[in-house]
């Protein structure tokens, strides 16, 4: 009686770890994606997208492969993350969300877009960025995120600066539009950009060409 108890658990234990609930549903043609849409593409090619994430057709909707997905995702250096919106019984809805681009950087021969969380992409079309904000020098990424958060942080009008510029003596010069020209120091980034936000602010009426912020506690305008 005990050696019966024990194969009927066992069976039971290898059915329930080894069945698939989802094949009667396959067998039967339910749940089964028909139709996939992807949306949300501005700079990845909408048309390969689509071929790649057709692998989704005749599929499951109830478990879509993740693991390929992301396969996806890092094969194309636009895409930050995706959705997945299911509507049964056949259909999904790919909805891309991609980085954004913040400067143009022209790092030697390579030309590169930063995107606003500091990944870097190389496949572009250089037409579709000819007014972005450009990128110049050779300096640490890691620095130009300090300086990005630093403006962030104090507000300032990111779409107001034409350029960022890596000079020789290691530091940044800002430039606005109007031909201003924001000369920072080597320190505190939040301190300095505290300081020039008042200093727009003062000097709001008048025809500032450049602001000098290189020495601590010291401030220059022209």
């Amino acid at each position: 009686m005990i050696k019966t108890k024990r194969y009927i658990f066992l069976a039971l234990l290898i059915f329930l770890t080894t069945f698939n609930p989802e094949l009667p549903l396959l067998k039967l043609g339910l749940f089964i994606i028909k139709n996939v849409n992807v949306s949300g593409s501005k700079n990845t090619d909408l048309e390969k997208l689509k071929k790649q994430f057709n692998f989704l057709v005749n599929t499951s909707i109830l478990s879509v492969d993740h693991k390929k997905m992301n396969e996806i995702i890092l094969q194309n250096e636009w895409i930050h993350f995706v959705n997945i919106n299911k509507k049964f019984p056949s259909i999904i809805n790919v909805v891309l969300v991609e980085h954004e681009p913040f400067a143009f950087w022209k790092k030697g021969n390579n030309n590169l877009i930063i995107t606003k969380e500091f990944t870097l992409i190389e496949k572009f079309n250089l037409n579709n960025f000819s007014n972005q904000t450009q990128a110049r020098g050779n300096f640490d990424i890691e620095d130009l995120k300090r300086l990005y958060k630093a403006l962030n942080n104090n507000n300032f009008d990111l779409s107001n600066i034409t350029s960022f510029e890596f000079t020789n003596s290691e530091r940044w010069d800002l430039f606005l539009k109007g031909n201003k020209k924001i000369m920072l120091g080597r320190y505190d980034y939040n301190e300095q950009i505290n300081n020039l936000n008042k200093v727009l602010i003062q000097s709001k009426d008048e025809k500032t060409t450049y602001i000098d912020l290189r020495l601590k506690n010291k401030i220059f305008v022209k």
